[in-house]
């Protein structure tokens, strides 16, 4: 989905709040743009994704490829950014945002066995917990939680290259 189509999501009968907590996942996304390049895409969830009258925030997580990372973390200020960004409630905190945003490096390689114990850790694991944890729902029963019944939104933004 493109981001032009994402924001399509925000005609609801609570679109006031809605377009505001969009609008603010949009500033932090030409911030990270702008610090670090490019960010080939973004999972989207949470709240603000639901029949939720009144959602509370938007969750995101960020795929930005490693060496882009790895070069915007060389000047200490971008990488103070980063962190805040890919840390869990930090958004909040430091910027007001309504926003639990999160990062994952993106590894471009062939095939899921290409690659390091690094690549596996930094983007394999995470890609599969965020996969997992977006596609559950929330149910007393652990079993039936276990299963995939839930779905979360990818906005391509500059595209994997």
């Amino acid at each position: 989905m493109t981001e032009a189509e994402a924001e399509a999501l925000c005609a609801t009968p609570d679109e006031a709040r809605r377009r505001e907590i969009w609008q603010e996942w949009q500033q932090l996304t030409t911030s990270v743009r702008s610090c670090v390049g490019e960010v080939a895409a973004c999972w989207l969830s949470g709240s603000f994704f639901t029949d939720k009258p009144i959602p509370a925030d938007l969750d995101c997580v960020y795929f930005i490829d490693n060496a882009l990372l790895a070069n915007a973390r060389t000047d200490a200020s971008r990488a103070a950014f980063l962190q805040i960004v890919a840390t869990k409630d930090e958004v909040k905190k430091q910027f007001g945002l309504r926003l639990d945003s999160f990062i994952v490096d993106w590894m471009p390689l062939p095939g899921v066995d290409a690659g390091t114990v690094f690549r596996q850790r930094n983007y394999l694991m995470p890609r599969g917990y965020w996969d997992d944890l977006w596609s559950r729902m929330r149910d007393p029963d652990p079993r039936l939680e276990s299963v995939p019944r839930h779905g979360y939104l990818e906005v391509i933004l500059d595209g994997y290259k």
